[in-house]
């Protein structure tokens, strides 16, 4: 025998379901005028949070409807069952493919930022979607969550004016079927009447997210870590993560130049200049690290360039004589996402295919405190050149030098980032550079 009313479970995943859905609507008109400053950042996150709940929400009312018994469909005429069969097909569809078309073309999105629920679960993104994959997909994926947001306006508006005809116009006690009192505790009139007071809480939903950003801004992202090393402590013995720095050497550009340190290939290094050689000269160890933080709608991205070499002329006693010289091959910037480097290695960001090295070279250093240092000098990316500033911490014990430092460039004055990426709202002007390495004296 067939029941009257829906189930407990059913009931629950309707409107859990039209809520979320009614939110996650508002939420994506309300995300276009967000800023970085506006909380755009944690707009995105509570959208793909949202989105993957009605998606496991969708599934389970999927197998719900499998597994429960459900009322017998009300009479009505062929044309209007066809219809109503249609309708809640493409509802379905619409609860399911939403998700599912936002999680690809999160997925597939050149800048890849990680998907952390609700702040709190970690969300993958979909395997197998890079290379020559990730561009058609991303443009389907787009076009298609953009199109099955209005489907799925156009189906609630349908879906809701079905009900109240077979409850007004029919006379058929439809509504009650799926409130949670029963009908013995609702008369006809009481069941439309609380039908549209959750129609109201739903159409509340959608309105919230129109809150959002107007009362306060993003939480700033976390300060990225300088990677500093208290004067004493070692710096190069814990770094061993297979980007160690590479020996200085002599002369630029010449295949022997330089010799490869742990698992990085040659890059020639940069000579020292000869009025300032009467200072000690310093070669880097294996296990160094040179790495980079930039900030996509308030998320950290750390990287870092295998391969890099400097050649050090350092003098603790006599500062005046200090020459630091770097160079860095762009082409090896790893944030362990392979769509992602391919991306920095494009014309619109490092364009390494024109500009293969970044050097920076340091004229003037400078003691800010017992063990602490300012290195004044220049940088040059992508064939531009800006004055750097960088702050090191340095602890000398025989001939080691344990050296950790931190500086900050902006990507727009060197061109990192052109075209679409070249507005600060997505991808944060400033870039943190950090640093860390361990040098022997040879002279």
């Amino acid at each position: 025998m067939e029941p009257a009313r829906y189930s407990r479970i059913a009931i629950t995943l309707h409107w859990l379901i039209a809520a979320a859905l009614a939110f996650q609507i508002g939420l994506g008109w309300r995300m276009g005028n967000l800023t970085a400053a506006t909380g755009q950042f944690t707009a995105f996150q509570l959208h793909k949070s949202i989105g993957i709940t009605i998606l496991l929400l969708s599934l389970i009312r999927v197998a719900v409807r499998w597994w429960k018994p459900r009322p017998a469909a009300e009479p009505d005429s062929p044309w209007a069952k066809r219809a109503a069969g249609l309708v809640h097909f493409g509802l379905y569809a619409f609860m399911i493919g939403g998700p599912i078309t936002g999680w690809l073309l999160v997925s597939t999105s050149r800048i890849q930022v990680p998907t952390l629920l609700f702040n709190t679960i970690p969300w993958p993104h979909i395997p197998g979607l890079h290379g020559a994959l990730r561009g058609p997909v991303h443009e389907f994926s787009e076009a298609a969550h953009s199109a099955l947001a209005w489907i799925g306006i156009a189906l609630f508006v349908l879906h809701v004016a079905g009900a109240l005809r077979h409850q007004w116009l029919l006379r058929q006690p439809l509504i009650e079927r799926m409130l949670p009192a029963g009908p013995e505790r609702l008369s006809r009139g009481g069941g439309a009447l609380a039908y549209v007071a959750a129609l109201a809480l739903v159409g509340g939903a959608f309105l919230l997210p129109g809150t959002i950003g107007s009362t306060r801004g993003n939480v700033p992202p976390p300060a990225p870590a300088a990677a500093e090393t208290p004067a004493g402590e070692t710096a190069g013995d814990d770094a061993a993560e297979g980007n160690g720095a590479i020996q200085a050497a002599p002369a630029e550009a010449p295949d022997n130049a330089a010799t490869t340190a742990g698992d990085n290939a040659s890059v020639a290094a940069v000579p020292a200049e000869e009025a300032k050689a009467e200072a000690p000269r310093w070669a880097v160890q294996p296990g160094g690290r040179l790495g980079f933080t930039a900030s996509f709608t308030g998320t950290p991205i750390e990287g870092r360039f295998a391969r890099w070499d400097a050649d050090i002329r350092f003098d603790a006693d006599a500062l005046d004589k200090s020459d630091i010289r770097v160079r860095i091959d762009m082409a090896s910037a790893d944030t362990e996402d392979s769509s992602r480097d391919e991306t920095l290695r494009g014309d619109a960001f490092f364009d390494t295919g024109a500009h293969a090295a970044a050097t920076f070279h340091a004229t003037r250093v400078t003691s800010t405190g017992p063990g602490r240092y300012r290195a004044q000098g220049s940088l040059t990316i992508k064939g531009v050149k800006r004055p750097m500033t960088v702050d090191f911490t340095l602890a000398i014990k025989g001939d080691r030098a344990d050296v950790a430092g931190k500086g900050t460039i902006t990507r727009g004055d060197f061109g990192i980032g052109t075209g679409e990426w070249e507005a600060t709202d997505r991808i944060a002007g400033p870039v943190a550079v950090d640093f860390r390495f361990s040098a022997i004296r040879k002279d």
